[in-house]
């Protein structure tokens, strides 16, 4: 098992008497204040334009990009784990004047990035915190809606799609929520540990949405990489499509969050990391489950691959097959041909004291990565170093990019409890900011003109600029 769930809290452990894995279940309260489909993103799992600001009519005027608000809907914000938000509201120019806009008490130290969506026309951020899961006014204000878990913690990222609300608990169960309400509409049981971020799509053939993710072994056995039907779903709500449990070295697992992405001839895929002592990098078919390359990142001790894939598409920078970009605990960058698993690059991150779990950021022919020893940009394509900064600080979180072409922004929390907007040209610091925090293992979500991110007092923050 990782490092990073050693030195967690005690809360993975998996309820007793936990049901059959598969089982269908709505357990829990919510309070108001055929199988080879092809699967695509759903609608609502990549960011999408907020009510009211649709394209304008023909010869009328356009409300300037800026004002534009799209949705964060699922970690990373979009199946590949792009980490971009196409918003310009904050950039080298506003950062400057980032405030404080809200602050929402979560109850405990909060391990999960919020996710942003819009449903019946509100734009919500959802966050969990212990054995609760929140939906709160984007805007600010008290919770809309509360979900208090049976059994377990919350220590896996929201996604939303399809008004419905997904998330995973270290008592193993896959929560499906009324997006909107909080109203428990299934859930699936795996009888295992979830601590990774789930992943959403929608199969083509209209069967409705597919949820991907991982579990690490809860008691005996190993842990597994699951695809479970959602809510609409013709196959049934909350029932296992499919279940993979060929590792390399048992017992295996994974609690790193999948990335979705398309594959050779159309075949969709599913990329993740595996926990220690298997220590790879796994691609799916995610229509069926079937291993379809494998690439060993190293054989050292607690080298596991914890963090979360990125998925460049086929074509992008020259590189038809697409890649894939993720680091591993033993400090190293991969960037792995996305159809075959073959490598492509690798770059050494400075030698620190932790494994590294951040995701890179992928825009144009750059990716950014956060480490045990600060933030990197690196060449896209050969992997060469551009920039390095704050090499005394810890990143746990992955990076959010945003800002219009030209003045974008890398917006980063560290271990260490600040949070920084960063030049993306450059990396240097143009906005930065230390509550009185524990620290920050929740990556920012930016969406409706602000930033979102949890940390380990358990508040979750909203960040602004000033109007």
């Amino acid at each position: 098992m990782s490092t990073l769930i050693r030195f967690r809290p005690a809360l993975v452990t998996v309820a007793a008497g936990a049901a059959l894995a598969g089982s269908l279940a709505v357990a829990g309260t919510a309070s108001a204040a055929p199988r080879s489909h092809v699967a695509r993103a759903a609608p609502t799992a990549r960011p999408s334009r907020a009510p009211g600001l649709a394209r304008s009519a023909p010869g009328t005027r356009r409300a300037p990009r800026s004002l534009a608000a799209f949705d964060w809907p699922m970690f990373r914000a979009d199946p590949g784990h792009s980490g971009v938000s196409p918003e310009t509201a904050i950039s080298t120019t506003t950062a400057s004047s980032l405030t404080a806009r809200w602050t929402a008490r979560l109850g405990t130290p909060s391990f999960t990035s919020p996710a942003v969506a819009t449903v019946g026309g509100k734009a919500l951020v959802y966050a969990g915190g212990g054995n609760h899961f929140y939906a709160y006014p984007a805007g600010g204000g008290a919770a809309v809606w509360s979900y208090k878990l049976p059994a377990g913690v919350v220590e896996s990222s929201p996604a939303v799609a399809g008004g419905v609300v997904y998330f995973g608990s270290t008592a193993g169960a896959m929560y499906a929520l009324n997006a909107s309400t909080g109203a428990p509409m299934c859930s699936f049981n795996t009888g295992q540990v979830i601590l990774a971020s789930p992943v959403v799509v929608d199969a083509s053939d209209g069967s409705g949405p597919v949820v991907y993710d991982g579990t690490i072994p809860g008691g005996s056995g190993s842990g597994a990489e699951w695809a479970m039907y959602g809510p609409g779903n013709t196959h049934g709500a909350c029932t296992k499509d499919w279940e993979f449990t060929s590792w390399a070295v048992s017992p295996g697992g994974s609690w790193s969050p999948p990335a979705y992405g398309m594959g050779a001839n159309r075949v969709p895929l599913v990329v993740f990391g595996s926990k220690d002592r298997d220590d790879a990098v796994y691609a799916l078919n995610a229509n069926t489950g079937a291993l379809v390359w494998r690439y060993q990142t190293s054989t050292a001790t607690d080298s596991d691959v914890g963090a979360p894939p990125t998925i460049s598409p086929r074509g992008r920078n020259g590189f038809t097959d697409g890649v894939v970009y993720v680091t591993g605990k033993d400090k190293v960058v991969y960037a792995l041909n996305l159809a075959t698993g073959a490598l492509i690059w690798k770059y050494h991150l400075a030698t620190g004291t932790n494994g590294d779990l951040s995701g890179a950021a992928l825009l144009g022919d750059r990716i950014y990565v956060g480490s045990d020893t600060g933030v990197y940009a690196l060449n896209a394509t050969t992997g060469a170093l551009v920039w390095h900064v704050l090499p005394q600080s810890t990143f746990f979180a992955s990076p959010a990019v945003t800002g219009p072409i030209g003045r974008q922004v890398l917006v980063i929390a560290s271990n260490e409890g600040s949070l920084y907007a960063l030049s993306l040209a450059t990396g240097a610091t143009v906005w930065t900011q230390q509550p009185n925090t524990r620290g920050y293992w929740s990556s920012p979500a930016v969406s409706h003109g602000a930033f979102y991110v949890a940390d380990l007092n358990g508040v979750l923050r909203s960040y602004a600029p000033r109007s």
